[in-house]
């Protein structure tokens, strides 16, 4: 009887915030979900999930298990990075950028980790981007079947037809992310129907990024990709020489195959000679000239400050004092240079591009420990982000940064099986 009266219920207040916690959760898988959709939704949802994880039943054990995941110290170190470069542009130029929002988004894999904390959660998150991806997908088929009216943006611009929330490289790179999960859950499924259906779908989407949505940030960051796969692929087969062989053979005929596509021909031969020929002669506002602009008027604001940058969010206002003293260059000002290592040069110098390309290969080798298909899956995604990264500024767009963030927020603390999703509980957490 003392035993069984010393065991008490809990109270409202521990129900209510029990709750609360779960509540949350769904937030934060619903913010994965919103990312490569509606910007507004996500805000909205990760506001929710923050409230929710603060009121919510085991606050101080939730968040101490967070900030141990690796993921997590990873971007708390690119936020101290970022923090110090706002501080360097505070004393510097008397220019605060504390409010930057791409620096308080290294806090939401801390967030995201204090609510999931488990492989039933971290899956569920991973499915509900895959639902909304393939959503997309499913649309813009229909889109070009006649079935669904294109959006007005379309009669404008030829680059965004097919194009249902987001434009066209954004939905590009998603759909990438979407054929990267199919295929990692399709080569590790034991069923022979689950394992056609997944390599069947992502057929259907690479299909629709080669020749429906024909973004050239999608075309360059394909290569590595399909490489990456064929290599994995081969390698489960074969080892040594042979593996490399193979490898290499099966690339150059992907290559040729490829290149053998009217679209990725036209795109990245034809149309970006043709561009480059206007902006050279004609100085000419075009995709390619633009970005050889960019190129060419960051490196001298680089040189200027080498080691420790100019400080966070400095690189758009010395670019436009750069542009008033050249005639013509009003179209072609934008907010970045449209290159991630170049803009981490200008605002925070070698030593901060050094610290990133550290804190990448890390990531790497964490992902790397992971069983399949979660190794695959976050392996894609570094290989996506990188390899578009050569061409733009993903971390200055609001969808690039958070789909990267948020996915890669679900990133195991160790490996967890794929099957058996909502019965097994990741004995790491």
């Amino acid at each position: 009887m003392n035993h069984l009266s010393a065991v008490r219920p809990p109270s409202l207040l521990q129900a209510f915030r029990t709750r609360l916690l779960t509540v949350g959760q769904w937030c934060a898988v619903l913010s994965v979900f919103a990312a490569p959709i509606n910007k507004p939704a996500t805000n909205i949802l990760l506001g929710l999930s923050l409230l929710c994880s603060l009121a919510g039943a085991e606050l101080l054990p939730r968040w101490r298990a967070a900030l141990r995941e690796p993921v997590v110290i990873g971007f708390l170190v690119w936020f101290g990075v970022l923090f110090a470069s706002a501080l360097h542009a505070w004393i510097s130029r008397g220019d605060p950028a504390f409010r930057d929002a791409a620096m308080w988004g290294c806090i939401y894999p801390a967030l995201i980790a204090s609510l999931l904390r488990d492989s039933r959660w971290r899956w569920r998150a991973l499915a509900a981007f895959a639902v909304a991806a393939g959503l997309v997908v499913v649309i813009s088929y229909l889109m070009q079947f006649g079935l669904v009216p294109q959006r007005a943006i379309a009669e404008v611009h030829s680059s965004m037809r097919n194009t249902v929330f987001k434009e066209y490289t954004q939905q590009g790179l998603a759909s990438l992310i979407l054929m990267s999960m199919l295929v990692a859950v399709g080569l590790n499924s034991t069923d022979r129907r689950w394992r056609i259906a997944a390599l069947a779908g992502a057929a259907l989407v690479l299909f629709n990024v080669v020749v429906l949505i024909q973004s050239r940030t999608t075309y360059i960051v394909l290569l590595p990709l399909l490489g990456y796969w064929i290599y994995r692929l081969v390698a489960h087969r074969f080892n040594g020489w042979r593996t490399l062989l193979i490898s290499g053979g099966l690339v150059i005929l992907i290559i040729g195959t490829l290149w053998s596509t009217p679209s990725i021909r036209e795109r990245m031969l034809s149309s970006v000679t043709e561009e480059v020929d206007g902006y050279l002669i004609a100085r000419e506002a075009t995709s390619s000239g633009i970005r050889l602009w960019l190129w060419q008027q960051t490196l001298p604001i680089i040189a200027d400050a080498p080691v420790l940058g100019h400080g966070l969010n400095q690189w758009e206002p010395l670019y436009l004092e750069q542009m008033r003293d050249i005639p013509g260059s009003a179209p072609f000002i934008t907010g970045h240079p449209h290159q991630e290592a170049l803009l981490i040069l200008a605002e925070e110098g070698a030593a901060g591009l050094l610290i990133f390309a550290v804190l990448l290969c890390c990531f790497a080798g964490h992902v790397n420990k992971l069983r399949d298909p979660q190794k695959g899956i976050f392996a894609s995604i570094l290989i996506i982000y990188v390899a578009a990264g050569l061409a733009n500024g993903l971390w200055s767009n609001f969808t690039h940064r958070h789909v990267f963030v948020l996915l890669m927020a679900c990133v195991p603390l160790g490996s967890f099986p794929w099957q058996g999703i909502g019965r097994e509980r990741d004995p790491t957490s």
